[in-house]
């Protein structure tokens, strides 16, 4: 039989359809029956390609005796965090404060007014039925002592949300920071720590950017070495493109094969971006791939692009990309010999059960000359190959592919097509990016100027989130950049219009994550640090920044410094938790500037841009008059005039917009 999960829009929720639990979704309704019954509320949190949330569901809730007794003493709720990251913010934060550690599948369970009494993440069988057992115990036993234990969780959580976002604003010590970020590298191996591994992309692009605007061979060291490991190892997909979530070794080889929507937007860009700045093809090459991957593989049939694809298959993690060596012989024939080294078969690339993790320990180049063949004869062995394995693989059962199209998780794809184009020339990734905004500016809007969180089968829900605003706002100024459409600045305007009011606190330039006319849950949080996903306080501070100087708003740009200073104090202490917030400030101390052609020449300045290592240079241009108040004025009939603009002031105007980009760039 079917439970009320079976009308969800989320992927997650319908795996639970047929568990014997009588779950129901996030709701007020829930709650109110929860207070008239009297019972404990559990909420299990997870997301449709979570392993280990697969794995307690099969062993605890599908089990018939398991769910009697949850049943019988719960009001169970099951939440998909990508749907409700405000949710998931919460009861995450309480459960770390409980247990000292967090992750997915995190269970909480909470009285009917939603405070948390006790939780945890992966409970075995036989410790989850003593652990119902004993809390419907103490409930029923001793409810004032359960209840005031939540009051004092609660209170932790809600004290954790009074900071006022007061700060400094003295200069960072840009050096003290890299040495926070140093002493957790791995230098034999990238990235940072030991196992388990994330490619952290906000770190090496922070990194990137500071080792070539400072010279530092140090840091463009480290940052190579863990763009190559990455590469190289099996959190990549040599095969189809893509990066999993993250690798659960220290040497990058065997991924959690579940593939996100929001790491590869971000490594399409990190790739594309280090491509340029290191002259290296072959980072170039990998983000590529990964556009090859989301179009080809998380492309959504009414537009936009889906949010992760399963790291399971058949019920076994990795079955789809895994091979036996008389698979590879059989499909490969005569580059069997050449492949097998290439990518390490029964080698180091050898995984459980006889079975292969395909590795790229060689380059093309390596290849070439070890087989006596030319460059491009390596190549087109290579793609033969290639080939050849995906129309194999693509007959194997598919993982499950997570449907939901998140707008915040778009944005960030808007902005990594929008970049890897400035940085490769490649114009397929601008059309995409162009496409993309279109789609989500026709559908992700909601009537009263605000916007919808996610959609599925083309229809969007769910009130937006502070994430939503500056993911998306971030894209549309990248793809301005990109194609000088003033609709795109002017649609961010009004977006972060909105967010300001919705979204603001009169006692700290910082913003909540749930807007002010929003269903509200526990505590209104603040999302601060960074994480696998950037703070939305830390895009929306870049935003302001930028939207600053296009509109000469100097109450922009000042929030954004109060947001910055709010920060700075802790850069060279909790560098790690901050890498996106330490990107954002090292752009403006660079300092960055905005320079504006108008005339006729503006679309060749703009190809003239295309593959110049600037990112501290943000782009402005019309051919003709232009409604930006930053262009007013500056048009004059047959001429084509550049400007250099600092926070708002431009310098006199130059004729030949060559001489004034050749000095910049110098």
């Amino acid at each position: 039989m079917l439970n009320a999960l079976s009308k969800s829009a989320s992927p997650y929720l319908r795996q639970h359809q047929n568990n014997p639990v009588d779950w129901v979704e996030w709701g007020d309704e829930t709650f109110v029956k929860a207070k008239n019954e009297n019972k404990l509320v559990l909420v299990s949190v997870g997301y449709a390609a979570c392993h280990w949330c697969h794995v307690m569901a099969h062993e605890s809730f599908e089990d018939e005796a398991v769910a009697e007794v949850m049943n019988k003493h719960f009001i169970c709720i099951k939440v998909d965090r990508e749907e409700r990251p405000d949710v998931d913010q919460v009861y995450l934060e309480a459960v770390q404060l409980m247990t000292g550690r967090g992750g997915w599948p995190l269970n909480c369970f909470i009285l009917p007014d939603g405070q948390p009494v006790f939780g945890g993440t992966y409970f075995r069988p036989d410790q989850w039925k003593d652990l119902l057992e004993r809390l419907a115990e103490v409930w029923e036993k001793d409810p004032a002592a359960v209840s005031k234990q939540a009051e004092q969780i609660t209170a932790h959580l809600k004290k954790d949300e009074t900071r006022s976002g007061e700060g400094s604003r003295a200069p960072v010590s840009w050096p003290g920071v890299y040495a926070a970020f140093a002493s957790r590298f791995d230098r034999k191996l990238g990235g940072r720590g030991s196992a388990p591994k994330f490619p952290m992309p906000c770190e090496w692009q922070f990194l990137l950017r500071y080792g070539v605007y400072k010279q530092d061979e140090n840091a463009l060291k480290q940052v190579r070495l863990t763009l190559d490991k990455m590469a190289a190892g099996g959190i990549y997909d040599h095969l189809g493109g893509g990066f999993a979530r993250y690798s659960t070794d220290g040497e990058w080889k065997v991924p959690h094969f579940e593939k996100m929507l929001y790491d590869n937007a971000q490594l399409l860009e990190l790739y594309a971006e280090a491509g340029l700045a290191m002259n290296n093809p072959a980072y170039t090459e990998t983000a590529l791939g990964i556009a090859e991957f989301l179009e080809r593989e998380l492309l959504a049939p009414g537009g936009g692009y889906c949010s992760a694809l399963d790291a399971d298959s058949e019920g076994e993690e990795g079955l789809y990309y895994i091979w036996t060596r008389v698979e590879l012989e059989k499909i490969l024939g005569d580059r069997f010999k050449w492949f097998a080294d290439f990518c390490g078969v029964d080698g180091e690339g050898l995984w459980e059960h006889g079975r292969n993790i395909l590795l790229r320990h060689h380059s093309l180049e390596a290849l070439a000359q070890q087989q006596g063949w030319t460059l491009d004869e390596a190549k087109h062995e290579w793609e033969a190959a290639r080939r050849d394995l995906l129309a194999v693989r693509e007959k194997r059962e598919r993982p499950m592919l997570d449907d939901k199209v998140l707008t915040s998780w778009n944005g960030l794809l808007l902005k990594g097509f929008a970049t890897a184009y400035r940085y490769t020339g490649e114009e397929v990734l601008r059309q995409r990016a162009i496409r993309l905004a279109d789609f989500l500016l026709g559908k992700a809007l909601r009537p009263d100027g605000g916007l919808w969180h996610r959609g599925w089968q083309g229809e969007f829900a769910i009130e937006g989130f502070l994430e939503d605003y500056a993911f998306l706002t971030e894209g549309l100024i990248e793809l301005y950049q990109c194609t000088f459409v003033e609709r795109y600045l002017h649609r961010a305007h009004s977006l972060i219009e909105y967010a300001l009011i919705h979204f603001g606190d009169a006692n700290s330039p910082l913003l909540f994550f749930t807007a002010d006319n929003a269903p509200q849950v526990l505590v209104r949080k603040k999302e601060v640090m960074d994480n696998v996903i950037p703070s939305s306080n830390a895009a929306f501070a870049r935003v302001l920044l930028f939207l600053g100087d296009y509109h000469l708003d100097s109450h922009y740009r000042e929030r954004a410094e109060a947001m910055l200073a709010a920060i700075r104090g802790e850069l060279p202490v909790y560098a790690s938790a901050y890498a996106c917030w330490a990107q954002v400030c090292f752009m403006e101390d660079v300092p960055s500037a905005t320079f504006v052609v108008v005339g006729l020449g503006a679309k060749d300045f703009f190809n003239g841009v295309v593959r110049k290592y600037s990112p501290h240079l943000r782009l402005a241009g019309s051919k003709g008059d232009s409604s930006l108040p930053l262009l007013n004025g500056k048009h004059q009939q047959g001429k084509t005039f550049a400007f250099r603009c600092e926070s708002g002031t431009c310098g006199l105007p130059v004729e030949n917009w060559k001489d004034l980009l050749s000095a910049d760039l110098r």
